[in-house]
């Protein structure tokens, strides 16, 4: 058996179904061991249009089924153009393993033709890489990698095999039945001092506000964490990709918060006395000021899984180290023991206070324009309730933040530590191919549809049937409101001609294509695209003045949110 069949064979086993790629010379053999299994139907192989597109593919294969995606790329630009993908897959703790070619042993260090340190390259976006040494570590590294990547905090894994092992012979093969890596996931300890302690702050607390994030996700745990918000009478805030984790139809569900959060969700945040934070680290990104936060003296506790973040930002009062769903369900037990919460009519009253004061913000009434508050109401009532959303970055994914209510868990995908444009449209498509029951949508502005709109052509192709919302403002829509905002009006290198036509550029790869001018054609085409199943394009044009509000002076704090336009007079202030 030659190595690159060992290759094929090791990744069946560890239930592969799906491959994500672009053959080139040094992952050549792999595609030559697996023709057979493709013709079998045992294997699908997706050719996507750019390895970037490849790993944001598995990477929301991912995030829609909670396996690992798998990705292939050649050397040298076949690796560095995944690299995108794969911090992207990092920075949301997103599991996806990368199978990456590698020059032959011989040639390695002497500049031979598309050679790359590729784990110089990948060690500081993955959460582990390797470089196959014999052909005999093949199974060995495989199996380590999918336990690496599923376990713990999931991240992404590359093993790098060079062509020389893929084309070895070998006569014995031995399949690991465990991993044999000295890597151990961060465990679950239940300490029931901090079990007590948590549920005792929680009960003493006025003003309790449960913080969610991607860790409630991977854990399954939704059920526990809307128990104790019950149990509590306790308000839900969550995190931009925390989103997943919450029906927005839960009574108690705020929004999210932060930078373009919901403002009525960062003011609740800002005015507790006690923030729980499950399965969410403190991120620059929810918590703009942590300055802000600790000066209000509240309470700060933590589950989560990777002790590590209990160190970043802002140090919790109490924490656990563990899986969500076991920590929360242990705090459930302890609470039950105790005496049940009393209604807290002045913090009910407060957020209600604050809900219906924001209200009046945030759904601003039609201009001659589009609104995109709108857009996704439209968008809501007429998709299946379980629809998943994959958004790319911009303007868009702001406004998707703010107003897409998503009703199921794992129904919500964006890419929110890194901000990759063009994580969408491939994400999408992953997702499709994990779930197709579902229907699944890319929500995308025009600048972020453009760096891979290219994979349409493989959606066409391999008759993915996903659905891409492309708001067109013809600009770098939340590039140029900074600069209209805060960089007085010095607008430079954001807005585009009237190149490309969305429309004939989607119809070019074979994808229906409609232009939505009404919310009525905006229902309609979700509907034909539906019912019709192929790769369709719905362009929806917005005016490029358009804000994506609330938002934030750069390095502003929570309590400096902007809810209107300033541009038209408005001095509403961000703060009840």
């Amino acid at each position: 058996m030659k190595g690159s069949k060992l290759l094929v064979d090791s990744l069946k086993r560890e239930g592969v179904k799906n491959i994500f790629g672009i053959p080139g010379l040094y992952n050549m053999p792999m595609y030559d061991s697996f023709i057979e299994d493709i013709e079998s139907g045992e294997l699908r192989h997706v050719l996507m249009r750019h390895e970037q597109a490849a790993a944001h593919a598995a990477d929301g294969y991912a995030r829609a089924t909670g396996n690992p995606g798998v990705c292939t790329a050649t050397a040298g630009p076949g690796v560095t153009n995944i690299v995108t993908g794969l911090i992207t897959a990092y920075q949301d703790s997103s599991p996806v393993v990368a199978i990456t070619g590698a020059v032959n042993r011989n040639a390695m260090g002497k500049l031979s033709f598309q050679e790359s340190d590729t784990l110089g390259i990948s060690f500081p976006v993955t959460k582990y890489a390797v470089e196959v040494k014999t052909i005999q570590e093949i199974p060995v590294w495989v199996k380590n990698a999918f336990y690496i990547a599923s376990t713990g905090r999931p991240g992404p894994v590359v093993v790098d095999v060079p062509r020389d092992i893929q084309m070895e012979d070998i006569d014995n093969v031995e399949y690991p039945e465990k991993y044999t890596v000295h890597y151990r996931p961060f465990g679950t300890e239940v300490n029931m001092d901090k079990v007590r302690q948590m549920a005792q702050n929680l009960l003493r607390a006025e003003k309790p506000v449960i913080l969610v994030g991607t860790g409630v996700v991977w854990a399954n745990a939704t059920e526990e964490v809307l128990k104790l918000s019950e149990f509590l009478g306790c308000p839900v805030v969550s995190t931009l990709p925390g989103k997943s984790a919450i029906p927005a139809d839960y009574p108690l569900y705020i929004g999210a918060m932060g930078y373009y959060g919901r403002a009525e969700a960062s003011m609740v945040a800002l005015e507790s006395d006690l923030l729980l934070a499950v399965g969410a680290r403190f991120s620059d990104r929810t918590f703009t000021s942590y300055d802000e936060m600790t000066d209000t003296k509240k309470v700060f506790m933590s589950i989560n899984l990777d002790p590590t973040d209990f160190s970043k930002g802002i140090k919790p009062d109490v924490t656990m180290a563990g899986n969500a769903k076991i920590l929360v369900n242990e705090l459930l037990n302890a609470l039950s023991q105790m005496s049940r919460k009393k209604a807290n009519y002045p913090w009910n009253k407060r957020i209600n206070e604050l809900k219906e004061y924001y209200s009046q913000f945030s759904h601003p009434v039609d201009d001659g324009h589009m609104r995109p508050w709108q857009i996704l109401k439209t968008l809501r009532e007429v998709l299946p309730r379980d629809a998943i959303m994959t958004t790319g970055v911009g303007q868009h994914q702001m406004w998707a933040e703010t107003h897409w209510e998503n009703l199921e868990p794992r129904s919500f995908f964006s890419s929110t530590g890194m901000g990759t444009m063009g994580f969408g449209l491939p994400s999408a498509m992953g997702a499709k191919i994990g779930r197709p029951d579902k229907v699944v949508v890319d929500y995308d502005g025009d600048g972020s549809f453009m760096m891979t709109g290219n994979n349409l052509a493989t959606a066409v192709d391999e008759n993915i049937p996903i659905i891409a919302v492309v708001n067109d403002n013809r600009t770098l829509g939340l590039v140029r409101q900074v600069q209209d905002m805060f960089q007085d009006k010095r607008i430079v290198g954001v807005d585009y001609g009237n190149s490309p036509n969305i429309l004939k550029y989607a119809e070019s790869f074979g994808a229906d294509a409609y232009e939505a001018n009404s919310y009525s054609d905006i229902s309609e085409f979700i509907r034909k695209a539906i019912r019709e199943n192929v790769p369709t394009v719905i362009r929806v044009p917005v005016d490029k003045e358009e804000l994506a509000l609330p938002t934030l002076p750069p390095g502003g704090k929570l309590k400096e949110v902007i809810v209107s336009d300033p541009r038209k007079g408005n001095k509403s202030s961000g703060r009840l």
